[in-house]
């Protein structure tokens, strides 16, 4: 029996686990002391009453005969479908079949990798959520990282050789910088000329503003051939804890690829959960999208309330205007664990050590603006009365 050597390549130390550790330790060593996230990357507002709604009608059905729901299409409801094409793709001419409905953004952008050849090589921003980098590992995909630097603000470059899959995220986390039409022309012009695939992660879609950044990657000529677009209802919807996604798989990238992913599909996942399919449908009637666009604009508040705070302390900020994240260099001189040391033992503040997110983030940190608004005012009095008393 031999094990898969490849997953030992996922290191504990330089990810979320070693922070987690620290905190739980941290905590337990000072258990009356009122700890503040900044860090958090989950959701802090609770899901909105239409949605609610619409999933205790669900679990309603599954208690009658004649509306219970067992198996459903592994692919997800039309009923979902249907309004993920009338909504976030109008007028772009998907079908059903170009639709998956999933059960989170983490594992469809790893498991979308069998879709290809093993002998793949895969191109990866050395700033990037590590699931990208330890889904390749999990797999025994070939794997090559991609230097993005504070000169061109973080936006990955296209490069001058040859790759068959490249991830993307726009919004970025973790810089929280959103990528401009031109950014992403180049890439799909890239992809093109190398018949190589985009893997877009649009997890953070729904807190884009800016009119030079596009919601999707489809709003740039020929990405329909070229990219697989995923998208989360975990951030938008507070759905961090129901677990509902989606993705496109576009016909034109190559003959008869849907049929091949849903041999696939069938035999690897049963579906997501109907429940919180129904939750996800509700998402997209009026009234829901206007409280969900109030709870977009308080996190995105939230952002500019720390942007501006630390800016005014003297640290050199990027993101936080089509996204929940900051990503902030450090001024004092350290590297990114002893910062993250420094404010949870002074200050009582959890941030995130940028060398969590590749080798060339230990001068940064990032901050997130998805706390509550007063866990946030709390943590800028912290930060304010620090460096200003220093």
């Amino acid at each position: 029996m031999k094990l898969n050597n490849d997953l030992s390549k996922i290191k504990e130390e330089n990810e979320f686990f070693m922070l987690t550790e620290k905190v739980k330790n941290f905590r337990k060593n000072n258990p009356n002391c009122e700890i503040i996230s900044l860090g958090i990357g989950d959701v802090s507002k609770p899901i909105i009453k239409p949605i609610i709604n619409a999933m205790h009608e669900a679990v309603e059905d599954l208690s009658k005969m004649e509306t219970f729901k067992g198996y459903g299409d592994s692919s997800g409801y039309h009923f979902l479908k249907q309004k993920i094409l009338e909504n976030d793709y109008k007028n772009m001419d998907f079908t059903f079949d170009e639709i998956y409905i999933s059960n989170g953004t983490k594992t469809d952008v790893c498991s979308i990798l069998e879709l290809f050849d093993i002998n793949s090589t895969i191109y990866i921003p050395s700033l990037i959520y590590p699931i990208y980098k330890n889904g390749v590992h999990c797999l025994s995909r070939n794997l090559k990282y991609f230097h993005v630097h504070e000169k061109e603000n973080f936006v990955p470059q296209v490069p001058n050789e040859k790759f068959d899959i490249v991830y993307i995220c726009s919004p970025n986390n973790p810089t929280g910088i959103a990528y401009s039409y031109e950014d992403l022309r180049k890439w799909v012009n890239y992809a093109i000329e190398n018949n190589a695939i985009i893997l877009y992660d649009n997890a953070y879609s729904a807190f884009i503003n800016s009119p030079d950044v596009p919601k999707s990657i489809y709003k740039i000529d020929g990405a329909n051939k070229v990219a697989i677009e995923f998208r989360s209802f975990s951030k938008n919807i507070s759905f961090s804890g129901v677990r509902c996604s989606y993705y496109v798989i576009p016909n034109k990238i190559y003959e008869g690829i849907n049929k091949i992913w849903k041999k696939r599909t069938i035999n690897r996942f049963n579906g997501a959960d109907y429940i919180a399919q129904k939750g996800a449908e509700a998402s997209y009637i009026e009234d829901a999208q206007t409280e969900i666009k109030k709870n977009i604009d308080d996190y995105l508040n939230n952002t500019k309330r720390l942007k501006s705070a630390f800016k005014k302390l003297g640290f050199t900020v990027f993101g936080g205007e089509d996204s929940p994240f900051l990503w902030v260099k450090i001024k004092e001189g350290i590297n990114s664990w002893e910062i993250f040391n420094l404010y949870l033992k002074e200050l009582n503040i959890i941030i995130i050590p940028g060398i969590i997110f590749g080798e060339k983030g230990d001068g940064f940190f990032r901050v997130s603006g998805l706390g509550s608004r007063e866990n946030i005012e709390k943590a800028i009095e912290k930060l304010e009365k620090y460096y200003n008393y220093r």
